[in-house]
C-alpha cells in the first residue's frame, strides 16, 4: 500500500478518516471510517469545543492513525474545519492529537476550506467550462463559491452549519440563514446558476429524495434534480420531525438531526438564485486536498478515462490499454455522432474487466460492477450507459431498447434513466464491442487491419490481406444482432487496401 494515502478530516459533526488508493487524477477510496463527535456542537455560544465530543474525536483518531500505520500508509493530510478553528480550545485539542496520535494537523480558515471544496467538485466534474455556485453545508459552516469557465470568482465561508443551528427555534434558525445570506453580494450574480451541493447533511437530503422518489441508482454523486424540485423537497424537509423524517428516508439518527436545519439553509438559498437544477457532488474537500497536490497536466486529464484506465489494468487481461484503445477507434465509426467520444472509450477501457468471471454470469457482472463503481466526470445517465453496454457486450441483450418496464431485471434501472435513443446506442455499442471480441479473439489490436464504411443502408467491414483471418462464421449471430439494431446490413467484404 506504498501508493495510499489517507485524509484525517476534523470536522464541526465528524471525525473521518479515508484512505486512498493514490494521489492521482482518479483516486478510489479503498477505508472511509466516520465517527460522530460532534466537536462544534454549541461552540457558537460557548466558545468552546463540545467537551462530550472531545474524548469521542480523540477515540476515534488514536483507531484512525493506528490503522493507517498497520494499513502501510505512508503519506497523509490532516485537516480540521470550522469547530476546530472557531474554538478557543481547538489550538490546545490538536495539541492533545499530536501528543497522543503522532498527527499534525492543519487548520483550514474558511477561504481555504472553500477552495478545497470547489477543486474537489470540479475533480469530479466532467471536462469542459465549469459554470455554477458550489454550497459546502457543514457542522460548523456553509461554504459557497461562484465558479465562471472553472475558475474560483467569488467565495465566503458562514456560520451557519448544521451544529452551530442545532439548538435554536425553527424561525431563529431562519432569521440567522437570512441575515448571513443577506452579507453575501455575490449571490445575485448567481440567479439561475446550477448550484452543486455537498456536505453530509444535503447528501443525506440527496439520498432521502433518491428513496422517496424510488431513483433507480443509490449514488448521491451527480445525482441532479431540477431547482424547482429542490426548493419543493428542501421545505418539505425543514417542516418534518425528526420521527417522521427517520420514516421516510430511512437514513441514521445523526443524520436526521441536522436535516431539519439543511432543508431550511438549502430552501432559503435556492429562494436568492432560482437555480435550473441542483446537482449533489460525491466529491469535495477531501478529494480537493489531493486533486491540489497534483501537476497541471494531472489536473487537466479526463477524471472518467483515468478511472477507466486504472480499472482496465486492474482487472482486464491486458498488460496496457492500448488494445482497448483500439477496440474504441475501431467501433467509432458505428456510433451515432452525438453520442460522447470520451464514453464510447470509456466502455470500451471497461470491456473486460469482467474476463475472470464465469461466462454465465458475465453480462450481470459487469452491469452492476460499472453502474455503481466509483467513477469521476459521470452523470447518472452516462452510468447507465455504459453499464447497459456491457451487459450487451457480455451476450446479455439482444433486442432493441424499448421500456424499461418490458426490459429484464437487471437492465431495468439503466433503462429507466436513458431515453430511447441512447438506449439504444449502448446496445449497438456493446453488440459492435461483442463483434470485436469475437472477430480477433480476445485481441483488439488486430481489429487495425480492418475498416468500416458506414452508409445509410449498409455496414460494411473491408478486410485486406492481413485481416483476412477476421472472417469467421463464429461472428455471424452478433454481426445480424448489429444490423438490426443499426437498421442496416452488416457485412464483410475483401479488400485491396
Amino acid at each position: 500500500m506504498q501508493d495510499c494515502v489517507a485524509v484525517f478530516d476534523i470536522g464541526s459533526n465528524a471525525v473521518r478518516l479515508v484512505i486512498y488508493d493514490a494521489a492521482d487524477r482518479s483516486p478510489v477510496k479503498i477505508h472511509n471510517e466516520r465517527s460522530l463527535c460532534r466537536l462544534g456542537k454549541g461552540v457558537a455560544a460557548t466558545g468552546r469545543l463540545n467537551p462530550d465530543g472531545i474524548p469521542a474525536a480523540m477515540e476515534a483518531l488514536t483507531r484512525f492513525t493506528m490503522l493507517a500505520k498497520k494499513m502501510g500508509v505512508r503519506r497523509h493530510h490532516a485537516v480540521a474545519t470550522a469547530a476546530i478553528r472557531l474554538a478557543k480550545d481547538g489550538a490546545a485539542f490538536l495539541a492533545q492529537v499530536k501528543k497522543e496520535c503522532g498527527l499534525d494537523v492543519r487548520i483550514i480558515d474558511g477561504g481555504e476550506e472553500a477552495r478545497l471544496s470547489a477543486l474537489g467538485v470540479m475533480a469530479g466534474a466532467a471536462p469542459g467550462p465549469f459554470n455554477g455556485l458550489i454550497g459546502d453545508y457543514g457542522g460548523g459552516s456553509l461554504e459557497l463559491l461562484m465558479i465562471k469557465d472553472g475558475r474560483i470568482r467569488k467565495k465566503t465561508s458562514l456560520p451557519i452549519g448544521s451544529g452551530t443551528l442545532q439548538d435554536m427555534t425553527r424561525p431563529k434558525r431562519q432569521e440567522t440563514i437570512e441575515t448571513y445570506l443577506n452579507d453575501v453580494p455575490f449571490l445575485e450574480d448567481c440567479k439561475n446558476m446550477d448550484l452543486y451541493a455537498l456536505g453530509g447533511a444535503w447528501r443525506a437530503m440527496a439520498k432521502a429524495h433518491m428513496h422517496m422518489k424510488n431513483h433507480p441508482l443509490s449514488v448521491v454523486d451527480r445525482y441532479t434534480i431540477s431547482g424547482r424540485q429542490a426548493s419543493s423537497f428542501a421545505q418539505l424537509i425543514a417542516r418534518q420531525s425528526p420521527k417522521s423524517l427517520e420514516r421516510a428516508a430511512k437514513l441514521s439518527k445523526g443524520r436526521i438531526q441536522d436535516m431539519s436545519v439543511a432543508g431550511i439553509a438549502m430552501e432559503r438559498l435556492l429562494h436568492r438564485i432560482k437555480p435550473a437544477h441542483v446537482v449533489f457532488s460525491g466529491t469535495g474537500l477531501r478529494e480537493g486536498i489531493l486533486f491540489d497536490t497534483l501537476t497541471p497536466a494531472q489536473k487537466k486529464k479526463d477524471g472518467l478515462l483515468a478511472t477507466a484506465h486504472k480499472y482496465a489494468l486492474q482487472g482486464s487481461r491486458f498488460a496496457k490499454t492500448t488494445p482497448l484503445e483500439k477496440l474504441a477507434a475501431w467501433v467509432l465509426p458505428l456510433m451515432n455522432k452525438d453520442t460522447p467520444s470520451r464514453l464510447i472509450t470509456a466502455s470500451c477501457l471497461l470491456s473486460d474487466i469482467c474476463c475472470t468471471v464465469h461466462e454465465d454470469y458475465q453480462a450481470e457482472e459487469a452491469f452492476r460492477r460499472i453502474f455503481i463503481m466509483p467513477l469521476y466526470g459521470i452523470s447518472h445517465e452516462d452510468r447507465a450507459f455504459l453499464a447497459l453496454s456491457q451487459y450487451v457486450r457480455h451476450r446479455g441483450y439482444l433486442r432493441r431498447a424499448t421500456r424499461a418496464k418490458s426490459a429484464d431485471e437487471t437492465t431495468r434501472p439503466a433503462l429507466a434513466l436513458l431515453d430511447k435513443s441512447a438506449a439504444d446506442q449502448a446496445i449497438i455499442l456493446g453488440l459492435a464491442q461483442r463483434l470485436g471480441y469475437a472477430l480477433s479473439g480476445g485481441v483488439p489490436g488486430l481489429l487495425t487491419t480492418s475498416r468500416w464504411k458506414v452508409t445509410l443502408k449498409k455496414a460494411t467491414l473491408h478486410l485486406n490481406a492481413q485481416s483476412a483471418l477476421l472472417n469467421t462464421g463464429m461472428a455471424k449471430d452478433t454481426l445480424d444482432a448489429l444490423g438490426k439494431a443499426m437498421d442496416r446490413t452488416v457485412s464483410f467484404a475483401a479488400s485491396q487496401r
